[in-house]
């Protein structure tokens, strides 16, 4: 996995996410999830096409109810986008990479 592609936990989200000075998408996801085995692949791609510029986390929320809860995480995948520890942004359900590219470039045009 390159660099700017990495997992987090809940107990390293604070530092990876929260604290990293890029915008940081964190794909909230199950490996079990259909939806998520679709969106796994998509993500990982456009991560290749933002090198130096965003960080591409995956969280893998698997019996991490308070969690997902304190985030309102109700279905997966969900992305939450993050600029200086805030949520700026949001996308629940499969989005496909030409369709993410799109967004994450209207969000690099705004932030």
């Amino acid at each position: 996995m390159a660099e700017n592609y990495i997992q987090v936990t809940k107990e390293s989200f604070p530092e990876r996410v929260l604290q990293a000075p890029h915008l940081v998408i964190v794909n909230f996801s199950r490996e079990q999830s259909v939806a998520c085995q679709i969106q796994d692949p998509e993500f990982e791609a456009v991560s290749k096409d933002f090198l130096d510029r965003i960080i591409f986390a995956r969280l893998n929320i698997e019996g991490q109810n308070d969690f997902t809860n304190q985030w309102h995480v109700d279905s997966v995948p969900t992305l939450i986008f993050f600029k200086e520890g805030q949520e700026v942004y949001r996308i629940t359900g499969v989005v496909m990479r030409k369709k993410l590219r799109r967004q994450i470039e209207g969000l690099l045009l705004v932030n």
